[in-house]
């Protein structure tokens, strides 16, 4: 029971974290259109959340554009956190540490990518913020679809090596 307690503790703790991720960073992209909007001498309503407003309303798009860029960072290594977490109590050791190195080094990947797409954005002179913002908003969707390929590579060397008996009585209960 003290088992199912620890992963749904930590499962829970993950769904939470996606979905403040996704109003602190949606509430900051609203606040930074308001801004070049306004900058840009057009009607606009801000649609960003009062209790965030009230936090960020003082600052300008650099300074928003440098916390997304600190709370990504901050979130990308929670995320790892709660990978590797996952992998030490459902995997064997060799597997968590197959599984560590693989998630790792796709984490690094990422991150990189977002870095050279910045940097080629911040060099281009016409439309760089829209390349930016596009691959800002697609790089939560590579890490979805990147981790679960991982858990499953990973249980299935775990079931190569018929050390899965957690996963499947998770599963079967």
């Amino acid at each position: 029971m003290k088992q199912k307690l620890k992963y749904f503790i930590l499962i829970s703790f993950a769904v939470f974290l996606e979905y403040f991720r996704d109003y602190l960073f949606i509430n900051i992209n609203l606040q930074i259109n308001f801004l070049e909007n306004l900058s840009n001498e057009l009607s606009t309503l801000n649609y960003t959340d009062s209790n965030l407003l009230c936090l960020i309303k003082s600052l300008d798009i650099e300074t928003l554009n440098i916390l997304k860029w600190g709370l990504s960072f901050l979130f990308s290594f929670l995320y790892f956190g709660i990978g590797f977490l996952f992998s030490k109590w459902f995997f064997s050791h060799k597997n968590h540490l197959f599984f560590i190195k693989l998630f790792s080094l796709g984490g690094l990947i990422v991150m990189f990518s977002s870095f050279l797409i910045y940097v080629v954005g911040k060099s281009l002179t016409l439309k760089s913020n829209e390349l930016l913002q596009c691959f800002h908003r697609a790089k939560p969707f590579c890490s979805i679809f990147f981790v679960p390929i991982l858990i499953f590579v990973s249980i299935f060397c775990e079931q190569q090596n018929k050390n899965f008996s957690i996963i499947i009585n998770l599963l079967v209960k």
